[in-house]
């Protein structure tokens, strides 16, 4: 039994891989569209950003980039580890390791998109 829930959850984790691998193309596609064709100038794409962040669209399209960005390295990271021969039990204390550094990593990310959205836009 355990090896059949193994199996389901690896093969869920190997699916959410893989979307999220989608979600990171659309997003990076955005990012370079907005960042690299729409503006050029650095100080010109520093306060665009600034004030695309005070859009609650804007801003929920940046959190959502920070945790599927985050995902799809830990759990890539995760399944790395899955397909080694260590023992089960250090795989699953290195994938509890993994995820509490997901949380910390998520927390810092909304905490810090929530300070920059702070900071005034220059004129």
């Amino acid at each position: 039994m355990g090896a059949k829930t193994e199996m389901r959850y690896g093969s869920l984790s190997r699916f959410f891989q893989a979307i999220t691998g989608l979600l990171i193309i659309f997003f990076l596609g955005v990012h370079l569209f907005v960042a690299h064709i729409n503006f050029g100038h650095p100080v010109a794409f520093f306060n665009s950003v600034l004030l695309q962040l005070r859009d609650p669209w804007w801003f929920a399209f940046f959190l959502i980039f920070v945790y599927v960005i985050t995902y799809h390295g830990i759990n890539g990271l995760k399944n790395l580890i899955d397909d080694t021969s260590i023992s089960v039990r250090a795989k699953r204390r290195i994938g509890i390791i993994l995820y509490i550094i997901y949380f910390i990593t998520i927390i810092y990310g909304t905490i810090l998109t929530i300070l920059v959205v702070q900071i005034p836009v220059p004129s």
